[in-house]
Formats: C-alpha cells, sequence, structure tokens
C-alpha cells in the first residue's frame, strides 16, 4: 500500500525497483514473452508474460481486454462497442473479453 493507501507493486528499474501506485498505471501491452508497463511517466518493460504480470498485481482495476493488452478501467477516457480510449491510446476490446469488460464499465 502507498501511503494514501492505493494498492502498489514493485517494478524493477535496471538495478532498482521502483514502487508505482496500481492506481498510476495506463495499460499493459504484450510483445512475445516480454509485457511493457506504460504509466503516465514512463514504461516499463518487463520479460514476463502479460498473463503472469496481471496474476501478481491481481487488482479488479487492472482488465484484459485483448490477447495482447490489458486497461487500467479507472483510466478509460472513451468507450465504443469494439474497443476503448486510455492514455490517448485506443484497443481494442477482444471477442471473448468483450463481456466481461463491458460490464465492469458502468455503462447507463
Amino acid at each position: 500500500m502507498t501511503p494514501d493507501g492505493h494498492q502498489a507493486i514493485f517494478l524493477r528499474d535496471g538495478r532498482q525497483w521502483n514502487r508505482i501506485a496500481v492506481n498510476e498505471l495506463l495499460y499493459l501491452e504484450a510483445d512475445d514473452n516480454c509485457t511493457t508497463v506504460r504509466t503516465a511517466t514512463r514504461d516499463y518493460i518487463l520479460s514476463r508474460m502479460l498473463k503472469d504480470v496481471l496474476d501478481g498485481i491481481a487488482d479488479p482495476r487492472i482488465v484484459r481486454v485483448h490477447r495482447s493488452h490489458a486497461v487500467n478501467l479507472d483510466r478509460v477516457t472513451a468507450v465504443s462497442d469494439n474497443g476503448l480510449h486510455v492514455g490517448g491510446r485506443w484497443f481494442p476490446i477482444g471477442r471473448s473479453y468483450r463481456e466481461e469488460v463491458l460490464g465492469r464499465l458502468k455503462l447507463l
């Protein structure tokens, strides 16, 4: 937990581990066996599969939306039937993830 009560994770940056509040995460992107974790200020490249990173974060706000992408639902700025916007970037919602993702967003 961070001092303000948010869940935190540690991400490796060279020889040190940086503490990052989960609410600072924008999205995660898979590329083979590596995962890029994007925050508002920088990227962290982890040599772990997306599924393993998501299991380590274990926060209900971080949701897989496609086989290659997961997003922080608190950072979604727009939603369409087949995608959503996070951090100025559009992400497709995969068919197998659509029901869960759209159900977790409070669409009225």
